[in-house]
């Protein structure tokens, strides 16, 4: 039906029609437009903001210009491994809930708006091959 409005709107500018009747039609087939996903350019953004934020944990140097002290001991060395590694699972666990979060709305849109059509679809072709029969 969509493909047939803008069809609509040439044979009203064919046909002597008022332009706000051609304006009024313009604004309905907009209106029944589907836009554009938001949500598709969200991951994306919200991957390179993880990214990006572990590139900053990881390179932080204090503000006062001074280089990063080296580790005195293997002790110390330990620790800050250790704390690198909280700070990138922190990270990762920040990204995993954001697929999670995105899986979890694919999911219901499938689930909304894919599957009543199709299983219409396949109960109407099933009544009418049974009629047939």
């Amino acid at each position: 039906m969509q493909e047939d409005l803008p069809e609509i709107v040439r044979q009203l500018r064919k046909e002597a029609c008022p332009q706000r009747v051609i304006d009024a039609v313009s604004r309905r087939i907009a209106a029944k437009t589907p836009r554009p996903n938001r949500l598709r350019y969200a991951i994306p953004a919200a991957f390179a903001g993880v990214a990006l934020l572990c590139g900053l944990l990881v390179r932080w140097q204090p503000a006062g210009g001074n280089p990063p002290r080296q580790p005195e001991s293997v002790d110390q060395q330990a620790q800050v491994s250790k704390q690198v590694a909280r700070e990138a699972q922190s990270a990762l666990d920040l990204f995993g809930t954001v697929l999670l979060n995105a899986g979890a709305r694919s999911e219901t849109v499938i689930s909304d708006h894919a599957v009543p059509p199709l299983r219409h679809g396949f109960e109407t072709a099933r009544n009418k091959i049974i009629q047939e029969l």
